[in-house]
């Protein structure tokens, strides 16, 4: 008998898993006809079958859980096999080896809890509710999990957005979000989630990273599936109460000692409550959940003292900008087995927060120019499980999630213009209100699975209608160039001493619906005991929205949709051993559009859609000038427009990868992995000015330069400064060795451990994801940008700890004490993050849209590199004996970078350059900044049952 789990198999394995295996008389003989029954008994489940002619077994779509597996069969003796703990995305191979015996030699083993995975491709990794529900997390962000994965490198989220630059198969931040296996990702970007979750109802985390099956699809990086929690035959839930403890806790990163001598103090409350149980016994269950996080980081203003005093600006323009998020999370899940051959769960969630001070907070800003934020949204998701036979099994989801979030004025914004004295202050009122996003996503998904002797057939398809609305900021701003240029004008002694007037307007925004499916057929073949290959196609289209037919550019005037994305996937796991497996797989994988790409080409078609209106201060007496304070109705320059479009032949991008992994079982506990991974990305997107004209000079190292001026001369199109269309066909390639040890629950501790050296290279910046939008830094040829991708990180390492030894004490006094204590740490170390030497003074290039992306000469991009990251969060919890029946209270103090480690994740190195070669000849001028934290401290109670 040979027992492994888990395995990350297939798409419908994320909420469900399978158990396999061969049943064999003791000389390897096959045993047709033996009866295999499944039991689950915290909700109730059992399910029968038969070995086929070849005495293999497959039982697929089983609900997650422990099981028990009896193997009987005339002549032998009975084996009862327990402990077969199937998480999420889990296969178990249960391999009976029967004895000549009757029903009274009945044998009964324990399943081998360590994770060989003999049947699975993936580089992968699942969280159990162990570890979700006791691992360090001051963010309360269940998506800080990710970074937690083999092969997977970057920064926890200190709020309950995405972890920050993911390097995912070598590409900043793929990640494919799933809530039950259902569509969790937001359309407009790539690597941002659509609905946030709280942990109070994540019952565990199941994460893909290469190579998976055919059904897996819509990313060239990650899966990430989060679990939610269900109801059972036994009444369970907990109520949980976290505060932040803020006299342990450090002085703030990066924040100046000296303008900002107080310690601020950082705001954090969390209560969060849940409760599941059965209505009808093995066959009715209810789970519920609700949170309420409130979160600030104050930030502090930097305006002077005696600037605020010349401004007029009273002390309450100077608090620091409180940024308290107040999120509410909620999830009502109902599981009912209809018959004993089909089952439905039925699950909503809601989210809402309230931000007030949420951007343009602190340093130059006064509280007049903050604004606020509110995000709203929710799910609805459905899941029908029907056996049809004991080999056809069918599976239908249906979800509809929806976002919706805005930003508006903050409560101190006055009515007039937003007033800015560069690098000094902002104040009077905002220039980000307005802003709105919105994304519908009603989607389904159909797979049916067939097993037939030694093959297992699943075809199926996904749909999903992306139905999204965006909208820009609408203001008014004057900007000035020094104090008394703005006194001046204040006082009208000179209304036309400001330096900028600008106006944008946004009334309607921009709606457009986008649709997206795919489908694939794929096999798994058992091609011997120990020999199987998994195989298949996969198909998908991303349609485009309506395009605009009269955008004045003509590229935007009709959308391209790839027809040929078409991903073959091979794979073969080989068990050597009972504790032995090799594994090697490969495949292509596209990237689900972003549809910014078609929303930004929507936008920005050269038509002044966003009614943008400019005006250069200086002497009165040109027509229309405003005179400060006032607000002209649409009166000023229209700003030279800058187009966004696409390449009319653009293809959708795609990796090919290869995977391969050895893994050894050290004992029933403990086991360990060293693989490879090789995953080349094709058809990337890029973007690049296709509007400038050469001037014929060019710098030293053979860049061109262009003219700053706007005429028939300098311009392909001289209705237009820059033409930025996004092209396909940049590429990347990433090799990676990754080792990872695992012990699964042994006398109370529980171990992970992954380490992974990679090394990466693209040929351009990333394009449309949340975290970069940039365009190349030679127009006329992208390999100039060959050459660091921005993701790039050689060594990663990442550790999660449940550590709560049993002691076995003959004193009852010193067994209470030594015993229900644990002890949980989550580490991240790795390289630092690559940043690139920009050229302080870019205008002699010509090009504005290099701007910012423009380096000296014969300097590399990404070439620079900030410091290492050590990263470290731990956990106490002391639970302390029952109060009454099962009611167990606990205490934990937790705290992230327990070792205070100054974590720099991000560097601005610019230096001035010669004009005439563009070779740097100034000194070397760096800023740090962080999207990590000082020591945050917190204590928090709870009481399960």
């Amino acid at each position: 008998m040979a027992v492994s789990s888990p395995a990350a198999f297939a798409q419908s394995q994320s909420i469900n898993g399978t158990i396999r295996g061969r049943v064999a008389d003791p000389s390897g003989a096959a045993i047709a006809g033996a009866s295999i029954t499944v039991t689950n008994p915290s909700v109730g489940f059992t399910r029968t079958i038969t070995t086929g002619s070849d005495g293999y077994y497959v039982l697929v779509n089983l609900p997650l859980g422990e099981y028990t597996v009896n193997i009987t069969s005339d002549g032998f003796s009975p084996l009862t096999v327990s402990g077969v703990n199937l998480n999420a995305g889990t296969e178990a191979a249960i391999d009976g080896n029967l004895k000549i015996g009757s029903a009274a030699t009945a044998v009964t083993v324990e399943a081998s809890i360590a994770s060989i995975d003999p049947t699975n491709l993936n580089v992968q990794r699942t969280l159990s509710s162990v570890e979700v529900e006791n691992v360090p997390l001051t963010s309360r962000n269940p998506y800080n999990f990710i970074v937690f994965q083999p092969g997977v490198s970057g920064h926890p989220n200190p709020e309950l957005g995405i972890p920050r630059t993911l390097n995912t198969n070598g590409l900043m931040d793929r990640i494919n979000y799933q809530l039950d296996g259902m569509v969790n990702t937001e359309a407009d970007r790539i690597g941002l989630r659509l609905f946030p979750i709280g942990n109070i109802f994540v019952k565990e985390v199941q994460t893909v990273s290469n190579s998976f099956a055919p059904e897996y699809g819509w990313t060239t990086g990650d899966v990430y599936n989060v679990i939610s929690n269900s109801g059972t035959n036994q009444f369970h839930g907990k109520y949980e109460f976290v505060k932040r403890w803020v006299d342990a806790t450090a002085y703030p990163l990066l924040q100046s000692k000296v303008t900002n001598p107080a310690k601020p103090n950082l705001i954090l409350e969390d209560h969060a409550f849940n409760v599941g149980g059965p209505v009808i016994k093995d066959k009715l269950f209810f789970f519920g959940a609700y949170e309420q996080l409130k979160r600030g980081s104050p930030t502090p203003v930097t305006i002077t003292a005696g600037n605020a005093a010349q401004l007029g600006l009273g002390a309450s323009e100077l608090v620091p900008g409180q940024g308290t998020l107040q999120g509410k999370f909620m999830d009502a899940r109902v599981d009912y087995t209809i018959t004993p051959k089909h089952s439905i769960f039925m699950r909503y969630n809601y989210f809402q927060n309230s931000f007030p001070a949420n951007t343009q907070v602190g340093g130059i800003n006064a509280t007049s120019a903050n604004a606020d934020y509110k995000d709203r949204a929710h799910v609805f998701g459905i899941q029908l499980v029907s056996t049809l036979t004991n080999s056809l099994v069918n599976e239908l989801r249906l979800s509809v999630p929806f976002r919706a979030n805005v930003y508006t004025a903050g409560a101190s914004a006055g009515t007039g213009p937003a007033i800015v004295i560069t690098n000094i202050a902002a104040f009077g009122n905002t220039s980000s209100a307005g802003t709105q996003y919105t994304d519908k996503q009603p989607s389904g998904s159909e797979n049916i699975s067939y097993v037939r002797g030694r093959h297992t057939f699943k075809a199926g398809f996904v749909l999903a209608q992306i139905q999204n609305r965006q909208r820009s900021a609408s203001f008014n701003r004057y900007t000035f160039a020094t104090v008394q240029a703005y006194l001046n004008a204040r006082n009208g002694t000179d209304p036309y001493g400001y330096a900028n007037y600008a106006s944008q307007t946004d009334a309607s925004g921009v709606g457009y619906a986008s649709l997206f499916y795919g489908g694939y057929a794929q096999d798994t073949w058992q091609l011997s005991p120990r020999l199987t290959m998994v195989y298949g196609l996969r198909y998908d289209r991303f349609g485009a929205p309506q395009a605009n037919a009269n955008a004045p550019y003509a590229d935007s005037r009709k959308f391209n949709i790839p027809n040929t994305n078409f991903a073959p996937r091979l794979g073969f796991s080989y068990r050597a051993s009972d504790t032995t497996v090799v594994k090697v797989s490969a495949g292509i994988f596209y990237q689900q559009t972003p549809t910014n790409l078609w929303f930004n080409a929507l936008n920005l078609d050269g038509s002044n859609r966003v009614a943008s209106f400019t005006y250069n201060g200086g002497t009165p007496g040109t027509p229309g000038r405003p005179a400060f304070p006032s607000i002209p109705s649409s009166i000023g320059s229209v700003a030279t427009q800058n187009v966004t479009t696409i390449n009319p032949n653009i293809k959708n991008e795609y990796t090919w990868n290869v995977n391969a992994q050895i893994t050894q079982q050290v004992n029933s506990h403990i086991s360990a992995t060293i693989g490879y991974i090789l995953s080349n990305g094709r058809n990337l997107p890029w973007r690049h000015n296709i509007n400038v004209i050469p001037t014929g000079v060019t710098l030293a190292d053979g860049r061109p330069t262009f003219s700053n001026t706007v005429s028939a001369t300098t311009r392909y199109d001289a209705r237009f400064n820059e033409v930025n269309r996004v092209e396909s066909g940049a590429n990347s390639s990433y090799n990676a060795m990754f080792t990872n040890l695992t012990m699964t629950p042994w006398r109370g501790m529980q171990f992970n451990a992954s380490y992974t050296w990679s090394h990466v290279i693209s040929d351009a910046p990333e394009v449309n994801t949340f975290e970069q939008n940039l365009g190349v830094s030679n127009t006329l040829n992208k390999k100039f940008d060959r050459g660091n991708a921005s993701v790039n990180r050689p060594n990663a390492f990442n550790m999660s700890a449940v550590l709560e030894p049993k002691f076995d004490l003959s004193n009852p006094v010193g067994r209470l004490l030594a015993n229900n204590n644990m002890l949980a740490i989550l580490g991240n170390l790795s390289s630092g993050d690559q940043a690139t030497l920009l050229a302080s003074n870019t205008t002699f290039y010509g090009d504005t849209a290099t701007s910012g992306v423009a380096r000296p000469a014969f300097v590399g991009r990404n070439s620079l590199r900030s410091p290492s990251i050590y990263q470290v969060d731990a956990r106490y919890t002391r639970t302390f004996p029952k109060i009454v029946d099962r009611f167990a209270p606990t205490f934990f103090l937790e705290a992230n970078n327990i070792t205070n480690t100054n974590n720099i994740t991000g560097l601005a190195v610019t230096q001035a350059v010669n004009t005439t070669t563009g070779v740097g000849t100034g000194a070397v001028t760096t800023q740090r900044s962080s999207v990590l934290e000082q020591r945050i401290v917190q204590w928090g109670a709870a009481v399960r049952f």
